[in-house]
């Protein structure tokens, strides 16, 4: 029996192979298509998640500096973790050397061992002689702590002597025998163990900041000095008054001004006799000297006063005394005025004086000084603090 498919010619066999590939092709659509396309291809990154913690085998040594830089460290471990990363080898002991004694006869040994407050000396003896070690002592600097009486042959001190401060103790093995005796030493302290501390602190940095600054400095300069002579009343020959105008049209920026009065010769020597860096006068004003001598008028009015009221004093009328602004510590006859001498540019202030003695004449002394700002500048370095935050890391 002939089968079906060798009678098909192979023409018909390539017309029916087309037919099922146009088919097949027919039922896939071109929005599936474009999807898987979509999906195989490579999208863009938009975030990158790092899940990475700090390997604990490294420890930030630059702590300190990274914190006055201002960073802000953010450390993934416990404090214990941080106390494990620090190098600090610990030694809880120190053994000191083993030493075989032959203690001389009649005579005694000394060891000293140093230590430290909190430390504990561990002492271990062994006698090993016939004859009895008189005693062993154990001191702290001059204070006994431990003491044993006649140790026999192959009896044994074990004692733990705590050092309450920092010191030496010293063990002390006595022998009253005629004999030297053999004796074995073992010492070993053990030390207080040492806590590591990390602790915030908090310190103040200073930098310099340089500026110029105009400032301003007084000086004294002289404004008047004057010696004047009252002839008495019934002397026509002399004028029994005077009206001195103050010049400060010499003082125009003056800050202010400063004055002494002498009216009895005795006053005014004694003023001028006495002793300053420059003159009594400069050295009140600047307040070096708090007090100048007094000196009261006898048979005399003196006032400062303006020009018209000058006139009626010299005349002995009625007059009105001008209003001066005194700095504190004033006398009767002396002060130190604390406003601009612009204010007399324009009415002129007088020292007035009117002799009421009619026989005897009257010698008077005046001097005055004012203040004036002279600016300069100087070269100034301030100090800013920071505060700096970091970690200390010890041992206690």
């Amino acid at each position: 029996m002939i089968p079906l498919t060798s009678k098909i010619s192979p023409f018909l066999f390539v017309i029916c192979l087309l037919f099922c590939l146009t088919n097949g092709i027919a039922q896939i659509k071109q929005a599936d298509l474009l999807d898987k396309l979509t999906d195989k291809a490579e999208k863009a990154v938009s975030t990158i998640i790092k899940d990475k913690s700090l390997p604990k085998t490294s420890f930030i040594d630059s702590l300190q500096e990274k914190l006055k830089l201002g960073d802000t460290l953010i450390l993934n471990y416990t404090l214990s973790e941080i106390k494990s990363m620090i190098k600090n080898p610990k030694k809880d002991s120190v053994t000191h050397a083993t030493v075989q004694v032959l203690v001389p006869k009649k005579d005694k040994l000394e060891y000293t061992y140093p230590v430290n407050k909190g430390d504990t000396l561990q002492i271990y003896i062994k006698h090993s002689s016939f004859f009895k070690l008189s005693s062993v002592e154990v001191s702290f600097g001059k204070i006994p702590v431990y003491s044993k009486l006649k140790l026999a042959k192959k009896e044994k001190v074990y004692v733990k002597i705590p050092a309450m401060e920092t010191g030496e103790i010293t063990v002390k093995l006595n022998n009253r025998n005629y004999f030297p005796l053999k004796t074995k030493l073992f010492v070993r302290n053990l030390i207080k163990e040492k806590k590591i501390v990390i602790k915030e602190a908090v310190d103040t940095l200073f930098t310099l900041d340089t500026a110029m600054i105009t400032r301003e400095e007084l000086q004294y300069l002289p404004l008047a000095e004057q010696s004047f002579s009252i002839g008495a009343t019934l002397d026509l020959t002399k004028t029994p008054y005077f009206m001195f105008p103050i010049p400060f049209n010499e003082a125009k920026n003056g800050k202010g001004w400063v004055y002494w009065i002498g009216y009895q010769q005795k006053n005014i020597t004694e003023f001028k006799s006495v002793i300053a860096e420059k003159d009594a006068l400069t050295d009140y004003a600047s307040g070096k000297i708090h007090f100048l001598p007094n000196s009261e008028p006898k048979g005399l009015t003196c006032a400062f006063v303006n020009e018209s009221n000058a006139l009626k004093l010299t005349r002995n009328e009625k007059y009105s005394p001008s209003t001066l602004t005194f700095a504190p510590n004033n006398g009767p006859n002396y002060g130190k005025i604390i406003e601009p001498t612009s204010k007399y540019n324009k009415k002129l202030l007088y020292l007035a004086c009117l002799n009421t003695n009619g026989i005897v004449e009257q010698s008077i002394f005046f001097k005055s000084i004012y203040l004036e700002g002279k600016p300069f500048t100087e070269q100034v370095v301030n100090k800013i603090p920071e505060l700096v935050r970091y970690f200390k890391i010890y041992t206690e």
